[in-house]
């Protein structure tokens, strides 16, 4: 099976699963370009006001990843209180970056929302991405760089920067903000770890992923199509896969970002980002389609499709033989074992969601009904109204700010309960916020 067709099945795979490229239609009326677009995260960062640091954290198998910190808000009065501040982990989704929390307004993004409400912030960027391509024995043109997939994020990238967090800091605990992937790699890495999923106060599930089995059917589609070339694929496994190349281009060729184009970049992101024009601010439409696409490798995508066509979690299915002699001493991969979950869990999916679909979450909640403590589909999301819907900050950004100001209140009144009355009754949220962030 040619390259080619191996990059086309598989860029076919990525498009619907994260972003969606219909057919396309250049838009050659010229209008400004939206600096935005141009502007890395500590950029975006410090134009909105906020103070911004850039830490790097290696990981045991020696790749080293870039965290992003908004240590507090805009306000330094309100933000300089007695007491160290609770810490709020945001980590992104598949072809994402730190900049998914931070790309709107101050007012409308969750990563300054939370640093206005108190909490020091910190923004997750996982290997293979435009901000974690580095490694301490290797350049990323070596293809051994690329020899990985979400399995290695959970096992190791999480882990690593948790801890770097939690040394900073100087806190025990953080509460876990994933979307999509970000989600993934939670549950697989707080139920296979349990040093890590200690370190986890509360976990907010934004469009869970766990399993796939019920996702669209032309997402289904397109990993039923990588199955011929899977085995094909074994010479390009492990390189970068970055359709963030083929979205750049198409901005300077004029289909999207410095042209007056909001029409394509929006079908650009309609079939699974999940764009719904009734709930988008179309003038940002670019500037998100622009940040799209920061790099993973081939393998990452194949071990999606692999959870699509195998409707489990599990591990990277190497291959019959492969799997019993040289990687898990059996003839399958080990699946995850969510039941094993002992994190405080909040799941918010959406009714729309292409990929983290309402009976794939209904199963997850099943299967982690002991540690759930609230289960919310939110009626006519998709899978990007989590992080760029305009109504999110008050059908979604207010209650997760609620909770965690909720679960603060109860540590540090409560000693970290609240089923007493009184506790309830200090820490309720209709009340006063008695404890000061």
């Amino acid at each position: 099976m040619g390259r080619a067709v191996l990059v086309l099945v598989i860029f076919s795979v990525t498009s619907h699963l994260v972003l969606g490229l219909p057919f396309l239609k250049q838009d050659n009326r010229v209008a400004a370009r939206h600096p935005d677009i141009d502007r890395n995260a500590r950029q975006l960062i410090q134009d909105r006001g906020y103070p911004v640091e850039e830490h790097y954290v290696t990981t045991k198998d020696g790749y080293i990843l870039t965290l992003h910190r908004i240590p507090h808000g805009r306000s330094v009065q309100r933000n300089t209180l007695a007491g160290s501040k609770p810490v709020a982990f945001l980590q992104h989704g598949l072809l994402m970056d730190s900049t998914n929390w931070i790309l709107n307004s101050a007012n409308d993004s969750l990563g300054y929302i939370l640093a206005d409400e108190g909490f020091d912030v910190w923004l997750g960027n996982i290997r293979g991405n435009d901000y974690s391509q580095r490694h301490k024995a290797m350049d990323k043109n070596h293809p051994n760089f690329w020899d990985f997939s979400w399995q290695d994020m959970a096992e190791m990238d999480l882990p690593a920067m948790i801890d770097h967090v939690l040394k900073i800091t100087g806190q025990k605990q953080v509460f876990y903000v994933g979307h999509s992937q970000g989600t993934l790699i939670g549950f697989t890495g707080f139920s296979s770890n349990q040093t890590l999923a200690k370190s986890i106060k509360t976990f907010f599930a934004l469009a869970p992923v766990y399993t796939v089995a019920h996702c669209s059917d032309i997402v289904k589609g397109a990993a039923y199509a990588l199955l011929p070339v899977e085995h094909g694929l074994q010479n390009h496994v492990s390189e970068e896969f970055d359709p963030g190349r083929f979205v750049r281009m198409l901005s300077d060729l004029g289909f999207c970002g410095g042209l007056n184009s909001e029409e394509f970049c929006y079908k650009a992101g309609e079939a699974l980002f999940g764009f719904d024009s009734s709930n988008l601010n179309m003038s940002r439409v670019p500037v998100i389609v622009a940040h799209w696409g920061s790099g993973t490798s081939f393998k990452n995508m194949v071990h999606f499709g692999q959870m699509v066509v195998s409707g489990n979690c599990q591990k990277y299915d190497y291959g019959f033989w492969n799997n019993y002699w040289h990687k898990y001493g059996q003839f399958t991969p080990p699946k995850y074992k969510v039941e094993k979950l002992t994190t405080p869990t909040v799941l918010y999916s959406g009714s729309h969601d292409k990929l983290a679909s309402p009976l794939d979450v209904h199963n997850l909640k099943q299967r982690i009904q002991h540690v759930t403590v609230h289960a919310e589909e939110i009626q006519g999301w998709n899978h990007a109204d989590f992080l760029f819907g305009m109504d999110a900050p008050q059908r979604l950004y207010s209650d997760i700010i609620t909770r965690m100001k909720v679960r603060e209140c109860c540590d540090k009144v409560c000693h970290g309960s609240c089923s007493t009355p009184s506790c309830q009754s200090r820490c309720n949220p209709a009340n006063s916020q008695p404890v000061a962030l």
